[in-house]
């Protein structure tokens, strides 16, 4: 179990000594504050203080989180602190995703670690066991179904496992199209805005790219996707395509991937929609495809920032990212002035929904990828009450305002998205969060490790779509099969 909290301070009875032949008692004991170990003084068979003793009364929770500021919280839990005497909650920050999980798993396995802490929701299917569920005897349950009728389905369908609660979202982030509004003003006659179908994204594109004999290849690139050794979310928007083709991602067991088979679409005639959706998404990477618009040379001098650089220094006209990635875009351009380097205007930065495959009213849904992190309480709590009570607390109404007037995060609530939906830059996001969705993952850097290596052996031209992307399916089934030991932890995998 994890490690006490506080130190019981130990208070002996006054112990009468033996009577001497003239039946005195020893001498009156010493402050218990004066009875230090080790000192002459030190009498065992009287009360002392330990200086370094929690109060009596006084309970205290780890929280950890990843990549917020703390100020996005303390007010929060300065509330609940005041509603709760002698609680004290200890925040501490991460920025490392892989180090954190590390982090995570090897202090919940020794009994210690957080009380609270965030959890990717792609790491569910891998960790849940490593939980605690909502208890049933908080003053307040929230109900499966009372989950559902609040918050997002995303987070419905990834906490809610077996009907119990195993985790709330503070907020259900997802990918949408950052771009830029001058290119899009100055170079497209008949509109100023990424289009609604990839269709009309495809025929954008090959109007603003510009190909020329620079070092890059291209004075202005339409899209940053297409490749997977230079785009940050190569296999995100992956995954979006697999929603948007309806592939089908396991089979009814669960014990294999089917991504690569045929069948399962929901978007028309298509025979094999996992490699449709590949063979698209490395169409922007490809010379013989009229929407190519990405190479390996247009981030050679910023390797690290991916299509972070370009976009900043107006190399490409639209890349895709979280609701965090315009800070990161902000302060990229605040960097470039300082330095006196190329830089678009903060202000012709903007964002749009994910393009659909076919209009919504064909096929009554619309699709994009969530990747968020609820909060989640560890198994091995000492105070499991207070722990599901604050998780619970931050993610009210009340505290979930506060949450994303600090961080621009959309909301988790249903009851929140009218108003957040008409915010200049982030209201894309909100309105998205009905509809974004997320796949079950049993090793999320393993899945990605696969279909990013199934991503570049397409636009270098060493398998076919259809054949890279049974490779990676093969590569994910054994991962599976070693996770639900269906074979022997000694088998190579490949990755």
């Amino acid at each position: 179990m994890k490690k006490q909290i506080s130190k019981i301070i130990s208070v002996f009875l006054l112990v009468i000594a033996p009577l001497t032949l003239g039946g005195c008692f020893q001498s009156k004991c010493p402050k218990p504050a004066d009875n230090i170990p080790g000192t002459s003084e030190f009498r065992d068979d009287c009360p002392y203080e330990d200086p370094n003793a929690t109060p009596t009364g006084t309970r205290e929770l780890d929280f950890y989180f990843v990549y917020d500021n703390t100020d996005a919280f303390r007010e929060q839990i300065q509330a609940y602190q005041s509603q709760n005497p002698g609680l004290i909650i200890r925040m501490k920050k991460f920025v490392d995703l892989a180090e954190y999980e590390d982090l995570i798993v090897n202090e919940i396995a020794e009994g210690d670690g957080p009380d609270v802490f965030m959890v990717h929701n792609s790491w569910m299917l891998k960790h849940w066991k490593k939980l605690l569920p909502q208890p049933l005897d908080l003053p307040i349950v929230i109900t499966p179904d009372a989950f559902r009728q609040t918050y997002f389905q995303a987070a419905a369908d990834d906490l809610i496992i077996n009907e119990e609660v195993y985790g709330m979202p503070l907020s259900i982030d997802n990918l949408a199209i950052y771009y830029n509004k001058a290119y899009f003003r100055d170079l497209l006659a008949t509109t100023d805005q990424p289009g609604a179908l990839w269709e009309d994204i495809k025929d954008q594109v090959f109007q603003l790219t510009k190909q020329n004999n620079s070092p890059e290849r291209f004075a202005l690139s339409g899209f940053g996707i297409g490749r997977g050794d230079n785009v940050a979310r190569a296999v995100d928007m992956l995954y979006t395509l697999f929603l948007q083709y309806g592939v089908d991602f396991y089979d009814d067991t669960g014990e294999s991937a089917t991504f690569a088979n045929q069948g399962g679409a929901r978007s028309g005639a298509v025979n094999f929609p996992g490699v449709e959706a590949l063979e698209f998404y490395t169409s922007f990477g490809l010379p013989t495809y009229k929407n190519y618009s990405w190479n390996e040379y247009i981030t050679g001098f910023s390797q690290d920032e991916k299509e972070i650089n370009p976009f900043v220094r107006g190399k490409v006209a639209m890349i895709v990212g979280y609701p965090y990635l315009y800070d990161t875009l902000v302060q990229a351009i605040q960097n470039e002035q300082k330095t006196g380097g190329s830089h678009i205007n903060v202000e012709d930065i903007a964002v749009a929904p994910m393009p659909q495959l076919v209009t919504p009213t064909e096929t009554t849904r619309r699709d994009t990828l969530a990747s968020y992190f609820p909060l989640a309480v560890a198994r091995t709590t000492d105070n499991p009450k207070e722990a599901w009570g604050l998780v619970q607390y931050l993610t009210t109404a009340d505290s979930l305002q506060t949450y994303h007037k600090k961080t621009n995060r959309p909301t988790s609530r249903k009851d929140m998205v009218q108003e957040q939906q008409t915010e200049p830059i982030f209201g894309v996001f909100a309105y998205q969060a009905p509809f974004a969705k997320s796949f079950k993952i049993y090793d999320t850097d393993i899945y990605y490790k696969a279909l990013t290596e199934a991503i570049q052996k397409v636009v270098d031209n060493v398998m076919t779509p259809k054949e890279a992307l049974t490779d990676a399916q093969t590569k994910i089934t054994c991962v599976i099969r070693k996770q639900k030991k269906l074979v022997g932890g000694e088998v190579d995998c490949g990755i």
